[in-house]
This record gives structure tokens, C-alpha cells and sequence, in this order.
């Protein structure tokens, strides 16, 4: 019998192992580190009470026991925490605090047995039996801590049974019946054990054969039942390093998997993600992206599934701030060259359309002045007519620059007929801008033609003029009508082609 129960308790700590490193691979998420702190705690518990088992003397015997409770405290404890994320609730964390208080009082009381009778009030070390064993009193921390355990029990059992009861997913219930059962196995060999149900329990923890038991049928929801759920689902179709963001969430709409990019985009997802769930799934509703930080991610929905059944959503996000950047520049540029004159490079009728409102709205806004000016080429048919189409076409353009010569910085020239120009700028004073605009415009079609050197004379007509905008209807063609009205007044002096 003696070799048979060390070869039991050989074989639970091996189980642990395996089951430590199973979970370890998988260690991302809020509810499997619990689980792993309650499988390291239940590998000290049994190496440390294999050293018990083996020990010969009294001090070695309690020095092991002491190694054993480095685990032993906090099993029933992790447990407990564990089925708190697996059932989805919410625990205050002032609570949880409390209770590792608690258990760490606990610990601190079997640490310093020798010295205090909390835990025991008397120990007697006997070596009869199959196994050695101290027999002791029971202190008032002993009977808090079973208490404590009993609590943890019955509390944990309520919370799965109702979590049980109320969950539809049937994939999730047997999840959940499975971590049951291992719960309950060893909360059976606990009860044995403290009620004395057997007399190999005089020799021998029991609760070892339980930890053994629940084991497999731990191992049996992890890899039958998917115990990891959407999350391993999720890691078949990426992985964590993707810069797309990856997030999965079970039936419920609960967070059971994101990559690491998706906390960097947003770093609260897996304390809070319910907000960002329904921004995402806004987003994707009305087929808009999402802008985080500057960035622009374009979203996607899939469904999770197993076979037949739907375990949840995959969502993913795919930063698309590059390519947007790009169409816009492009969209930009494309824009731009829609508004210019390809033969003089000045703004053409649907850039003059595009910023008059722009120029408008800037004036009224700022109480200043708009300069308008509308200019005609004199002569083009005499040009045309006698040294070709393509001499009147360099003439126009030389006529573009005499008009750029005369532009202020932001000024701004439009092309919006065949010979006929319009200049549009802002003033926040009247004084002579009349006066130095018609002698830059001189000065600059004198310079060009002098420049040139040209056959014929490059000359225009134009009506300057000056207005504080009000914001009326038609304000614009009203000046318009005014600025030509004036060009063509300075035309017929000038233009001695006109008909």
C-alpha cells in the first residue's frame, strides 16, 4: 500500500507539471492565470507533502509541512478566484484584497507554529503507520481556515451551478459541467478527509487522490470541451504578433482573446472592452473606419465557429492610415489639377467657383475688404488671325505672368474664359489699393514686353475694385457685373481692335 501511494503521489505531481505547462503556453487572458496559480499551488502542496511522507524526523517532518503550506493556502483561494472569471463576475477588488490578507495571516500562523499555538495548540510527531504524521489541536487560525475553505466551496459551487443553469451555449455548458465535476471531486476527497470518512485517512491526505482525479478531468476541458473557448478558435486564425488587432469575444459579447496590437491601440480593452466593442460594431454597421490616436483602422466581423456551432466573434482591425493618407493626397492633387488652367497654370472657372465662397466667408468673417478685378486680353483675334493660333496661345501665357507679376502673396488669379481673367484677394485697408494694383499691372505688362521682345504688343483691359462684404445674396456676381463693367469702359480706350 505504501508504494502504491507514493506512486500516486508521484503521478499527481507529474500530472501538475503537464498541466502547469499546458496552461502556461496559453497564459494571455484574465481567467487562466488564476488557474495557474491554483495548479503551482496545488505542485508545492503535493512536493512538499512527499517530503512528509518520506521525512523520518520530527523537524525535517515540519519543515516539509511548512514548504507544503506555501501551496496549500492559497489552493482553495485561487480556486475560488478562478471560478469568479470563469462564471463572469465582478468581484470588488477591495474583497480580494481582503481575502489574500486574509490567507497571507494564515501562512504566517503555520510559518511560526513552533513559536504560537494559533494554528495548533499542541503537535506530537509519530512515526506508526504507513506514513509518518504530527498530531496536533486545533487552533483558532486551523478552524478559520477551514471555515475559510468551507466558505470558498460553497460560494464557488452556488456561482457555477447558477452560471450553469443560466448558460444556453451548449458548447460553453459542458465547459462548465466539466469544471464542475473536477471541482467536485475534490471537494469530495476534502470532505473525507476532514469528516474521517476512511481510515486510510489517519495515514494518508486523500485529498491528493482528488487532486489527481480533478486532473484529468481538467485536461479532459481543455482539450475535449475547449476549455480556453474563443480564444484558442482565435490563435488558430492569427497570431499575437499581427499588426492587424485581433480580438475575440465568446456568444455572450465577453472578451476571451486580444493580440498585442490591439492593446496597444487600446490599452483598456480587457479591463473594459464593452465600449470599444460597440464602437467597433457602430462602425462596421454603417461600413465607416475608426480614428484612435490619429490612426485610421478599417474594421471586420467574422463569426467564430466550431463545426455548426457560433462561438462568437473575430473582429479585426486594420490600420489603414497610410492608404488614406495616399487617396487623399491623390484625391488632393487630382482636385487641384480639376481647378487649374493646363495652359496657363492659373485656377480655371471651377477654382474660381471653389474659393470665391471660401474668400467670402473669410472676409465676413474678419470685417475685411475683397479686391475683385476682372482682365481681358486685348488683340487675341489680331494675333490669332495674323501670326497663328499657337502665337496667341504663348500670348495668353505671357499674359498669366503679367498677372502673377501683379498678385499680392495671397492673392489669387483664375482663368475663366478664353482672353478673360479674374483676380481675387483680401485687404484690411482701402488706402490706394486701387492706385498700386493698376501701376504694378503697368509696370509688370511693360517688363514682359520689353522681356519678349515680340512682333506684337501684349496689353489688357481691367476693372479693379474694392468692397467691405456684407454677407448679401449675389454679393459676388454683383461685383462681378461692377469690375466688368469697368474693364470693358477701359477697353474701348484701349483696345483699338475692338469692334
Amino acid at each position: 500500500m505504501r508504494s502504491v501511494l507514493l506512486a500516486v503521489q508521484y503521478a499527481s505531481i507529474f500530472g501538475l507539471l503537464l498541466e502547469i505547462w499546458v496552461i502556461f503556453r496559453r497564459l494571455k487572458n484574465t481567467l487562466l492565470p488564476y488557474l495557474f496559480l491554483s495548479c503551482f499551488a496545488i505542485l508545492i502542496n503535493n512536493v512538499g507533502y512527499l517530503f512528509q511522507l518520506l521525512s523520518t524526523m520530527e523537524e525535517s517532518y515540519i519543515t516539509a509541512l511548512k514548504f507544503s503550506y506555501c501551496g496549500r493556502t492559497w489552493i482553495t483561494l485561487s480556486l475560488f478566484l478562478f471560478t469568479v472569471e470563469f462564471c463572469k463576475i465582478k468581484l470588488p477588488q477591495a474583497v480580494k484584497i481582503l481575502m489574500v490578507a486574509a490567507n497571507i495571516g494564515i501562512f504566517v500562523s503555520v510559518l511560526t507554529l513552533q513559536q504560537n499555538n494559533l494554528y495548533y495548540t499542541w503537535r506530537k510527531f509519530s512515526a506508526d503507520g504507513l506514513f509518518p504524521k504530527l498530531l496536533h489541536g486545533t487552533g483558532i487560525v486551523y478552524k478559520f481556515y477551514m471555515a475559510l475553505q468551507v466558505i470558498y466551496i460553497v460560494v464557488g459551487f452556488s456561482m457555477l451551478f447558477r452560471a450553469w443553469g443560466k448558460e444556453k451555449n451548449a458548447a460553453t455548458k459542458k465547459r462548465l459541467m466539466a469544471v464542475i465535476v473536477a471541482f467536485l471531486i475534490e471537494c469530495v476527497f476534502f470532505a473525507i478527509k476532514m469528516l474521517n470518512l476512511v481510515p486510510l485517512v489517519d495515514d494518508y491526505d486523500v485529498t491528493v487522490f482528488g487532486y489527481v482525479i480533478s486532473i484529468v478531468f481538467m485536461f479532459i476541458a481543455f482539450f475535449r470541451y475547449d476549455l480556453l473557448g474563443a480564444k484558442e478558435i482565435a490563435k488558430d486564425y492569427m497570431l499575437d504578433r499581427l499588426p492587424e488587432a485581433i480580438i475575440a469575444v465568446d456568444a455572450d459579447g465577453n472578451l476571451q482573446y486580444c493580440n498585442r496590437t490591439a492593446l496597444e491601440i487600446c490599452p483598456d480593452l480587457e479591463s473594459d472592452c464593452q465600449a470599444f466593442l460597440r464602437q467597433l460594431q457602430d462602425a462596421i454597421s454603417k461600413g465607416d473606419n475608426i480614428t484612435i490616436n490619429k490612426r485610421i483602422y478599417a474594421p471586420e466581423e467574422n463569426n467564430l465557429l466550431k463545426g455548426r456551432e457560433n462561438l462568437g466573434k473575430l473582429y479585426s482591425l486594420i490600420d489603414a492610415t497610410e492608404r488614406y493618407e495616399s487617396f487623399n493626397k491623390e484625391k488632393k492633387i487630382l482636385q487641384k489639377e480639376l481647378r487649374l488652367d493646363p495652359m496657363t497654370g492659373l485656377y480655371n472657372r471651377a477654382g474660381m467657383e471653389y474659393f470665391s465662397e471660401k474668400l467670402l466667408t473669410e472676409a465676413k468673417q474678419k470685417n475685411l475688404s475683397l479686391f475683385l478685378c476682372i482682365c481681358d486680353m486685348n488683340g487675341l483675334k489680331y494675333i490669332n488671325d495674323n501670326f497663328g493660333h499657337e502665337e496667341g496661345d504663348r500670348a495668353l501665357k505671357i499674359l498669366s505672368q503679367i498677372i502673377k507679376d501683379t498678385l499680392e502673396e495671397e492673392d489669387m488669379a483664375f482663368r475663366i474664359g478664353g482672353d478673360e481673367f479674374l483676380i481675387l484677394g483680401l485687404r484690411s485697408s482701402p488706402f490706394r489699393v486701387l492706385d498700386i494694383f493698376c501701376a504694378k499691372i503697368e509696370s509688370a505688362k511693360k517688363a514682359r514686353n520689353q522681356a519678349t521682345g515680340l512682333p506684337y504688343k501684349i496689353d489688357l483691359s481691367y476693372g479693379p475694385l474694392l468692397k467691405k462684404i456684407q454677407g448679401t445674396a449675389n454679393e459676388l456676381s454683383d461685383m462681378m457685373r461692377q469690375s466688368d463693367t469697368l474693364m470693358y469702359e477701359m477697353k474701348k480706350t484701349r483696345d483699338k481692335h475692338i469692334r
